[in-house]
């Protein structure tokens, strides 16, 4: 995973750290990167969960606000946490609104523990910041980054309707099913030097596509197609790019089984920055502290 820092994003100097009543979950805002890291410790809070030493995997959910039921955390459904210690990260949250996440850790003979949950906010860009729009890259978190929204074209939903003419009316018959999700045209502005990095992520796979709630935009997972550049500027003197492509909306996808992807930390990075893993098991009072490179403490 590239070690990859987007200098224009919101700063965070002291993390929004969130526990569970019974101590076990624990998040961490990451307003960097408008994510969350979670991590559970069965052996900590007020009490230690009885056999958290017989805990094996942990399953950690999200619930949406107006969502019928929990959707799984790409990291956590499921996610190992041998002996009761483990992690997850998630970015797919919606932003600035309440979430609620669940945790229910599985022994290793298969049954299922109590349920732990916290509620948070992850802050959405602020309606005077003019990169107003996130695009996410669920393979590679690290090279996700904020871009400014130009004027809005609309947006169009294809109809999927069957239509054939009948004898002795001058009706058709129409078949007909749902409509297509709503596709958009998007143009954004890019700087100069951030076009490199913006051409890696329009490339890299399934993209998440999220703005501030008062758009009244839902969430947008999608893969880009077709992708134009413009200079803004003149004889190769530039202040950016203004980049075009489609929003053509696609499920979610699944969930289940998918490693833990945080931004820039992965088993590459830590052997980039250590010599051995004496020294990098030093650097860290905990596992956790390893696994979210400090994040959570």
């Amino acid at each position: 995973m590239p070690m990859i820092v987007d200098p224009s994003a919101p700063q965070i100097t002291t993390p929004t750290t969130i526990t569970s009543p019974d101590g076990w979950l624990t998040a961490v805002i990451d307003a960097q990167w408008a994510g969350v890291y979670l991590a559970v410790d069965y052996l900590g809070g007020a009490s230690p969960l009885p056999g958290a030493d017989q805990v094996m995997k942990v399953r950690i959910t999200r619930q949406d606000p107006g969502a019928a039921a929990p959707v799984g955390v790409r990291s956590g459904d499921l996610a190992w946490a041998v002996e009761g210690v483990g992690q997850a990260y998630d970015h797919e949250m919606p932003l600035g609104v309440a979430v609620a996440y669940l945790a229910r850790p599985q022994y290793a003979d298969g049954t299922w523990g109590p349920e732990s949950a916290l509620g948070l906010v992850v802050p959405a860009p602020a309606a005077a910041e003019s990169k107003d729009l996130w695009l996410k890259s669920l393979e590679t978190p690290g090279l996700s980054m904020r871009v400014m929204l130009m004027t809005a074209q609309g947006t169009t939903s294809a109809a999927r309707q069957d239509t054939t003419a009948r004898t002795g009316t001058p009706y058709t018959a129409v078949a007909y099913d749902t409509a297509a999700a709503p596709a958009e045209t998007v143009s954004v502005d890019v700087l100069a030097e951030d076009i490199e990095r913006f051409r890696l992520l329009i490339r890299s796979g399934v993209l998440l596509a999220q703005v501030r709630p008062g758009y009244l935009t839902p969430d947008r997972f999608f893969v880009p197609g077709d992708v134009s550049e413009k200079p803004t500027g003149k004889l190769g003197s530039t202040g950016g790019y203004t980049v075009t492509f489609d929003i053509a909306p696609i499920e979610r996808p699944t969930a289940a089984s998918q490693p833990m992807r945080a931004p820039a930390w992965s088993y590459d990075a830590m052997a980039a920055a250590f010599a051995s893993y004496d020294a990098m098991a030093a650097s860290y009072s905990s596992y956790a502290g390893l696994a979210t490179n400090g994040a959570v403490t």
